[in-house]
C-alpha cells in the first residue's frame, strides 16, 4: 500500500518551472517594451474669467504691450494693446483694403505648415522683446481650423530665439508665458 500513496502523492505535484519561465523571460521584455512609450506637456495657461483688474500706472510708464499673435490661413498677425504692430511700419493701403497680416504667406493664403514664415515671426518678437524687455506674456489666437502643428511651432519661436544666444549659449528668451485664448476669424 505505501507504493500506492507515494505514486499519488507525486502525481499531485504541478510543475511550476515552465510557467516561472515564462515570467523571467516576460518581466525584462515588458520593462523594456515600456520605455517606448513617452509623453510630453507643452506649459500653457488659460486666459483669465473675469473683468480685467484695472491697474493705477505712472504717466512715465509705457502702456502695457499685451502682445498677441493671431495665426489665420493668411499669415500671422502680430498686435499688441488694440493695434496690429508692424515694427517697420505699416503697409501702404488703398481706400477700402482689409490690412494686412504682419507677417503674410507668399500668395493668397498658407497651404501648409512651411508656407509660414518662421524666421520673421522670431525677428519681430526680438524687436518687440528689445522695446519691452520685461514683458514675458504672448497670447495666442489661432483660427478655429489651424493645424495644432503649427499653433506648437508658433509657440516654440514666440518662447526663444534659439539663433540670437546669451552670455551663457543658452537661447534667448522671449515671451515663454503664452496664453492660448480663442477667436480669430
Amino acid at each position: 500500500m505505501a507504493r500506492k500513496r507515494t505514486a499519488l502523492a507525486d502525481a499531485d505535484e504541478l510543475d511550476l518551472v515552465p510557467i516561472m519561465n515564462l515570467v523571467t523571460i516576460l518581466i525584462p521584455f515588458i520593462l523594456m517594451a515600456s520605455s517606448f512609450v513617452t509623453l510630453a506637456v507643452i506649459d500653457s495657461t488659460l486666459p483669465a474669467i473675469g473683468q480685467p483688474q484695472q491697474v493705477e500706472q505712472d504717466p512715465d510708464d509705457k502702456p502695457p504691450l499685451m502682445l498677441s499673435l493671431m495665426v489665420t490661413n493668411m499669415g500671422i498677425t502680430v498686435a499688441g494693446a488694440d493695434a496690429v504692430l508692424f515694427p517697420e511700419g505699416a503697409p501702404e493701403l488703398a481706400e477700402g483694403e482689409d490690412r494686412p497680416p504682419t507677417i503674410p504667406c507668399p500668395g493668397s493664403e498658407c497651404s501648409d505648415l512651411e508656407s509660414y514664415d518662421f524666421a520673421e515671426l522670431t525677428r519681430i518678437l526680438g524687436m518687440i522683446k528689445d522695446e519691452y524687455p520685461d514683458d514675458e506674456n504672448v497670447i495666442l489666437v489661432p483660427e478655429s481650423r489651424i493645424p495644432y502643428e503649427l499653433i506648437v511651432k508658433v509657440m516654440d519661436h514666440s518662447r526663444e530665439d534659439v539663433d540670437a544666444k546669451n552670455a551663457d549659449g543658452t537661447p534667448r528668451t522671449l515671451f515663454p508665458f503664452v496664453v492660448i485664448a480663442g477667436g480669430a476669424e
